[in-house]
């Protein structure tokens, strides 16, 4: 992300209530020009919720949504200069490849010539140049997915909003289909924001990630950030795989023990904790010397279990080793004559350890 670069969308404690129910408390985000930024979180955590309100399909509660300053909360969709792909594509069946792509420019009276040459232009751009005189019918669901694409940046808006797009696709048309969105926003370097609930689609095609737990708004920073500095037990637990262990820091002795021996307290760090540490964090100690950030520790082998590129172990960690936790490392680094209920020398940077609040 380039330094620098000024926000687009802003929302401002925005909120959304139903009767009773708090859909979507208090939210500040800012979403910045040009970035690719995804929305993640289980179901029913508000991330559509927050989308739809960007879009005009729902009002906020309270609070305001500002587009480069101005507040929008209350302009109706059709004066956003912001698009919507949806999960179900909402293609018209009865028109061709070319109309569906070039509805909007007609709703807008476009002249029929520039319609003409921007539709052939987009449909160039997400490489369906060949199939303008296609029916949706005729075509595959990556096909479908690219011109529901076509049709949202054919009108050149500020935002492209993005509605679980993916989610309907079979896994390696997905993949494919991933590399191809994100592909496609560098080159026209315009906003999107992206619906998900899947983690490994959000690292993969993000800029930044904003996290959605019951509503709230958790954490937002770079894919980097999220998963090696989880903020909270949650985000460590939702965000990809992590080791979570027992900590406690004590009240006049700046450290904190864990069933991984000691470490360095951060100021402010009191009480009951929880140490978070990825899996492939570890390595197995091959006997030189500890760099400084470097620490090291005993623990029992569970079992060993292939997993084609990187073998997963299961240890046992602590005083008891009544602690469990899993380390990945490349099959190709593994020793070959690990036997299960043998003790070996686990070592880490302190680097890729996160210290947080329990529950």
């Amino acid at each position: 992300m380039a330094a620098g670069r000024q926000n687009v969308i802003q929302l401002v404690r925005v909120t959304k209530s139903y009767k009773a129910v708090d859909v979507l408390k208090p939210v500040d985000l800012d979403i910045r020009d040009g970035e690719f930024l995804t929305i993640l979180g289980p179901s029913g955590s508000g991330k559509t919720t927050i989308l739809r309100m960007i879009g005009g399909f729902t009002p906020p509660t309270s609070g305001r949504i500002l587009l480069r300053g101005a507040d929008i909360a209350q302009v109706p969709i059709y004066k956003r200069p912001f698009n919507t792909v949806f999960q179900d594509y909402a293609l018209f069946p009865h028109m061709t490849v070319a109309r569906n792509v070039g509805y909007g420019l007609r709703i807008r009276k476009t002249p029929p010539g520039e319609i003409k040459r921007r539709v052939e232009a987009v449909l160039e751009t997400v490489n369906l140049a060949d199939k303008p005189g296609r029916y949706p019918a005729e075509l595959s669901g990556g096909q479908r997915q690219r011109v529901a694409l076509a049709r949202a940046i054919v009108c050149e808006p500020q935002v492209i909003l993005l509605d679980e797009p993916l989610a309907a696709l079979d896994a390696e048309l997905r993949r494919s289909m991933q590399e191809f969105l994100k592909d496609l926003q560098r080159r026209i370097r315009t906003t999107f924001v992206f619906i998900t609930h899947d983690q490994e689609e959000a690292i993969s095609m993000s800029d930044r990630i904003a996290v959605m737990d019951h509503g709230n708004l958790v954490q937002v920073g770079t894919p980097q950030e999220i998963y090696y500095q989880p903020k909270s037990e949650f985000v460590a637990k939702f965000f990809g795989e992590n080791n979570i262990l027992p900590a406690s820091a004590g009240r006049h002795v700046p450290m904190i023990e864990s069933p991984l021996g000691k470490h360095t307290a951060s100021s402010g760090q009191q009480g009951d904790l929880l140490l978070a540490i990825r899996p492939e964090s570890f390595r197995l100690h091959d006997g030189n010397n500890l760099r400084d950030d470097e620490r090291m520790a005993k623990a029992r082998l569970d079992s060993v279990t292939f997993l084609g590129a990187t073998t997963q172990l299961s240890l046992s960690v602590g005083a008891g080793s009544e602690h469990r936790i899993k380390v990945r490392i490349p099959t190709a680094l593994s020793v070959r004559n690990l036997v299960a209920g043998s003790d070996v020398m686990l070592r880490w940077s302190e680097t890729d350890v996160s210290f947080l609040s329990k529950g």
